[in-house]
């Protein structure tokens, strides 16, 4: 896959087949479904996405493999936490826009990436006097600008507008709104195909988070037009809206402060209905979305189709559901009904519009021999290549002892090609490290080098293919005042 870059803690990883390199850390974790391989699913067509801006600085998107990692916390290019609560991505030209909040409710941030898998922190786009959340920015390419809607000024709060002529510019503040003269929750928006917008709302008018509804935009998207649904039901939030082969999905969650509900959807094929009645995204062995509430769900259309990705804010990240954010494939049944297996790791295609489940048989660690140069007697090296679930994989780990230099290596029991190396961290981990290879387990050559790395993070990294028997971790200086300390140390060889 060929050589790589500087590796930082960051969120989805893998591959570039466009560059032939991948060079990045992302939170993740051993995949919780076993070895399944033909999971993948996309649909042959996206009818409804919000339309592109022109290029911003002509990135090329990435055409190969990337992976996502769930259940750690995601970092940016330089290492730093992304701060990114109640987001949005939107793809503006060639690069992928993710904006959101950062803690206190009033600076809301921005993070590009070209391929999904390296993203750096662009600043604040856009600062609040008040509590502001829930941000969307959509293009308009009647006025040639870039709208930020935002629930503006509290829970009960205004529909705020700001705008900027670039999507990575700083956005100026132009109005507030009350919807039809109350008071807003939680909100989104859509980009039907037509270019026209819509507002997605909970309504306050008979009281808090008492109804919602779709709302649709001026066709410079700066004002209200029209309402054009409301439903009369109480306690929901988060709506969101997707379109997938004619038919629109709206979304909410239940109201239970930070605490994670169920994801139910409405379907019709017209925004003014009729709509269905709600049903529960299927989500096999969790009643709670897997402890997250969704912000948006994004559609990624490829040459062999299009896949629905599920985005959700993990607000109470616990022991073994660290991260977060967590992002997850949708499947549909054959009467289009939504539904959404947990994955730890799996593995997306930008160029085809395509996922598949992330196949363990390609660690070629798993089940073999790891030693290192020290242990805490009860957390063990042979617990980085012991198979776990998404359930379990906390439960286990190697720590070192509290000292500089350490490591810990992967016996493969014979000379084996290799490319690429997934490390999955514990809360101490290292500052400084290298990744070295070996045929005879005495003369070792580097093969990546860092002086980054952060708390429950994945370092995720390729580099051009060699032969080795032995792979190590070797540390250079810890993160904490504890030592080195990993889930798991996985090791690939991918085409």
């Amino acid at each position: 896959m060929g050589s790589s870059g500087a590796a930082n803690p960051s969120g989805p990883s893998g591959g570039d087949a466009a560059s032939g390199s991948s060079d990045a850390t992302t939170g993740g974790g051993p995949n919780g479904n076993g070895a399944e391989t033909d999971g993948g699913s996309s649909d042959a067509a996206y009818d409804g996405s919000s339309a592109p801006g022109p290029a911003v600085d002509g990135a090329a998107v990435a055409t190969g493999w990337g992976t996502i990692h769930n259940d750690f916390f995601w970092y940016d290019q330089d290492g730093n936490l992304i701060n990114t609560r109640s987001g949005k991505i939107r793809q503006f030209g060639t690069l992928y826009y993710w904006y959101g909040g950062a803690p206190g409710a009033a600076d809301q941030n921005l993070y590009t990436s070209p391929d999904f898998v390296h993203w750096t922190y662009k600043g604040v786009v856009f600062h609040s006097p008040v509590e502001a959340n829930r941000l969307d920015v959509l293009y308009n390419a009647a006025t040639q600008t870039y709208v930020m809607f935002l629930k503006y000024d509290g829970d009960s709060a205004y529909l705020g507008i700001a705008t900027s002529p670039t999507p990575d510019g700083t956005f100026t503040f132009q109005s507030q709104t009350l919807v039809d003269g109350y008071t807003i929750g939680d909100m989104s928006m859509f980009e039907d195909d037509d270019g026209q917008a819509y507002l997605a709302y909970v309504w306050w008018e008979t009281g808090p988070n008492r109804e919602h509804g779709i709302y649709r935009m001026s066709a410079d998207y700066l004002t209200l037009a029209e309402r054009v649904y409301l439903w009369n039901i109480p306690s929901r939030e988060a709506p969101h809206i997707f379109k997938r082969n004619g038919v629109y999905y709206y979304g909410t969650s239940r109201t239970a402060g930070i605490n994670p509900t169920a994801t139910e959807y409405y379907t019709a094929t017209n925004l003014a209905g009729p709509w269905s009645a709600a049903t529960n995204l299927t989500t096999p062995g969790s009643a709670t979305s897997y402890q997250t509430q969704c912000d948006f769900v994004f559609p990624v259309a490829g040459t062999q189709g299009t896949y629905f990705m599920y985005d959700g804010d993990r607000w109470l990240p616990t022991g073994a559901s660290e991260g977060d954010y967590v992002w997850l494939p949708l499947a549909f049944d054959d009467a289009g009904l939504p539904s959404m297996n947990y994955y730890q790791d799996w593995d997306f295609n930008l160029g085809t519009g395509t996922w598949r489940t992330f196949d363990l048989t390609r660690d070629l660690a798993l089940g073999k021999t790891a030693t290192a140069s020290s242990d805490d007697g009860t957390n063990l090296p042979a617990s980085v290549t012991t198979a776990t679930t998404y359930l379990t994989y906390a439960a286990t780990r190697w720590e070192s002892e509290a000292a500089d230099p350490q490591w810990v290596m992967v016996d493969l029991g014979a000379p084996t090609q290799v490319d690429r190396v997934i490390l999955k961290w514990y809360l101490d981990y290292a500052k400084a490290f290298e990744i070295q290879v070996s045929v005879d387990g005495t003369t070792w050559t580097p093969v990546y080098t860092t002086t980054i790395g952060a708390s429950y993070s994945v370092t995720d990294v390729t580099f051009a293919e060699t032969s080795a028997r032995y792979v190590r971790m070797l540390g250079t200086q810890r993160g904490t005042a504890n030592g080195y300390s990993l889930f798991a140390f996985m090791v690939l060889d991918d085409p």
